[in-house]
């Protein structure tokens, strides 16, 4: 196994027992700070520890980049540890699934490997640039869904998005028998689709270090994604992504006219 990823799961499990301990205990979980629409809890904090207890040991010399806080600056600046202590916690703080811990890893620049663990399911979503994607080590590919019709596509609204961002290409999704699902996590999202559990979807742009990361995965199995304009470089302020074949169509129904 790759020595990255195998240090990067050791520590991500850790902290997912971390995590489940929070959600086990609700009573106990304080609200810290609020940043943006989300919301940093006593939950981030201690899991964010635990990633880094594992991480610095064996790789003092390494950058740290945290969602969760700000961290000191330290180590080179293109190794770099990602951490995501809590990725869904509106979801989290509700008690209800759909809630992840993620973990990446860049090297001289470039994000070489990336993890995300389901902790109420016990899944292991794990990628490593060049490899491939796994799914609890077995390899996954995104689905072969040709058409839009009767397939299954994640739809994602911001909290303040304009009124009618979305209406016209959720009408007509409805109108060609799309199933809709709606997570309330867009990395949640873009792992299951890269489990072929979805097709693919449109969904508001996630923070630009959660996105590299769970793109990373995506791509891996074999899925592309996408601003609303086909720009892979992710300008706009919102996804669609999917496997290539269903993707053009998705693609599509997104520039509907509003």
């Amino acid at each position: 196994m790759h020595a990255l990823l195998n240090i990067a799961l050791r520590a991500a499990r850790d902290g997912a027992s971390v995590l489940t301990g929070h959600f086990d205990r609700p009573d106990r979980v304080r609200i810290l700070e609020t940043r943006g629409s989300e919301l940093i809890t006593t939950a981030h904090q201690d899991v964010e520890k635990t990633l880094l207890y594992h991480l610095q040991k064996i790789y003092p010399q390494y950058g740290y980049h945290s969602s969760a806080t700000q961290l000191p600056e330290s180590g080179t600046t293109s190794n770099v540890w990602f951490l995501h202590p809590l990725i869904g916690t509106a979801n989290f703080l509700r008690g209800t699934q759909g809630f992840l811990l993620g973990l990446s890893c860049q090297v001289d620049g470039q994000l070489q490997i990336s993890v995300f663990i389901d902790p109420l399911l016990n899944e292991e979503f794990t990628a490593i640039r060049g490899s491939g994607a796994s799914l609890n080590g077995r390899r996954i590919r995104v689905s072969s869904r040709i058409n839009l019709e009767d397939s299954t596509c994640a739809m994602e609204f911001a909290p303040g998005q304009e009124p009618g961002t979305q209406t016209r290409p959720l009408q007509q999704a409805l109108e060609q028998q799309v199933r809709i699902r709606t997570t309330g996590n867009g990395i949640l999202d873009l792992a299951m689709a890269s489990a072929g559990r979805l097709d693919g979807g449109i969904i508001p742009k996630p923070p630009a270090d959660q996105l590299a990361s769970v793109a990373l995965l995506l791509r891996e199995a074999g899925g592309l994604v996408s601003d609303i304009e086909g720009n892979p470089k992710l300008a706009g302020d919102q996804l669609v992504f999917g496997n290539p074949k269903y993707f053009k169509q998705l693609l599509q129904l997104a520039r509907q006219p509003r």
